[in-house]
């Protein structure tokens, strides 16, 4: 499979549905052109430090909009609001409640409302402004990018969603999220090694927009839970696991720009007893 080339870095990045989304779809479009496979090899990666939060209702005042090399995390439930939900539908954009209402079912309705209002109040600390007053960009493809209101610096956000659980991924790099929850009859004996493979798969995907990698498989079953490759001029990418509950696996994919290595992680929601950066048994 190969590399599509001008989609390696795009400017934010995909929140997508549990079940359809976590598919690795390869699907070329009638007509698109061949290109050649991208020269992919790991290299390695020193472990981020990890810095963790609890999610609580006051953000943590010393946490500052990431820079290159950090990345933020965030994990909570879909009924987890940091306000009231009458104030949190006051920050939602025109467009933002068109989609919510043309959401086939209230629960699916309430996820997405969920996420935005919680995305609106993380960038709205951020970068001290009003949450309604946050600018964020959809690129129509659901990729989601947040610009400085003063100094121009942009953000980018990536939202996926697992079982119960909403995962928001934030960084000044492209980022990809992807989440694998088991479903009944869809691959009902795939082994957790499995999972945590289709899970670093789908975040590299996710982060270059879906566009078919040429990896090695036998790259994704590293039992370290943080690697990194090298996609020739395509640029370096940084994958993490993602620590979840249950069967649900996880991983994220950050870009590298100028080697910029990833070097700290703050997680938010997560409990002592998922830590990150362990080995995989």
């Amino acid at each position: 499979m190969s590399l599509e080339l001008n989609q390696a870095c795009p400017a934010a990045s995909r929140e997508r549905d549990s079940r359809e989304s976590r598919e690795i779809v390869v699907e070329r479009g009638a007509g698109e052109a061949a290109v050649q496979a991208a020269s992919i090899a790991p290299f390695t990666a020193a472990s981020p430090a990890f810095l963790c939060h609890p999610l609580t209702r006051s953000y943590p005042y010393h946490v500052a909009a990431p820079r290159a090399g950090e990345l933020h995390l965030w994990r909570f439930r879909c009924e987890w609001l940091p306000v009231p939900v009458q104030e949190g539908d006051t920050w939602l954009s025109k467009g933002e409640r068109e989609r919510a209402r043309l959401h086939p079912n209230a629960a699916l309705r309430k996820r997405f409302i969920s996420a935005r209002v919680v995305v609106r109040w993380i960038v709205g600390n951020l970068f001290d402004c009003e949450p309604h007053a946050v600018d964020l960009q959809d690129d129509g493809n659901e990729k989601l990018r947040a610009l400085h209101p003063r100094d121009g610096r942009g953000i980018t956000i990536d939202i996926a969603y697992g079982g119960i659980w909403i995962v928001i991924g934030v960084a000044s790099a492209t980022l990809g999220l992807s989440v694998v929850v088991p479903s009944p009859g869809v691959a009902p004996d795939e082994t957790p090694e499995a999972s945590r493979r289709r899970a670093r798969y789908g975040s590299l995907c996710n982060a270059l927009r879906y566009a078919p990698a040429d990896i090695d498989i036998e790259l994704l079953f590293s039992h370290t839970a943080t690697g990194a490759f090298d996609f020739a001029e395509h640029g370096r990418w940084h994958v993490l696991d993602v620590p979840m509950a249950g069967k649900i696996h996880a991983a994220v994919a950050l870009a590298q720009p100028a080697w910029q290595p990833l070097t700290h992680v703050h997680t938010f929601g997560w409990p002592k007893a998922l830590a990150f950066g362990q080995a995989n048994a």
